[in-house]
């Protein structure tokens, strides 16, 4: 089980911070679930969407020298 990194304790439904694959609409949760991040059965952490979409601008930044 995953561990919440706000609370430290399972990430499942009863956590604010959690996102169930019902929350998104159809083309989102496609495009999550093609890139290997989101997982239609048990859904996802809110925090790992932010580190991975910072992680990304970080890289794209990285790439144009835009720092």
């Amino acid at each position: 089980m995953k561990k919440c990194p706000f609370n430290f304790d399972i990430c499942n439904p009863e956590c604010a911070l959690y996102i169930a694959p019902d929350d998104l609409n159809e083309f989102v949760c496609n495009r999550l679930t093609s890139i290997g991040v989101f997982d239609r059965e048990k859904g996802m952490c809110a925090f790992k969407t932010q580190a991975l979409a910072k992680s990304r601008e970080v890289f794209e930044k990285s790439q144009n020298n835009k720092f």
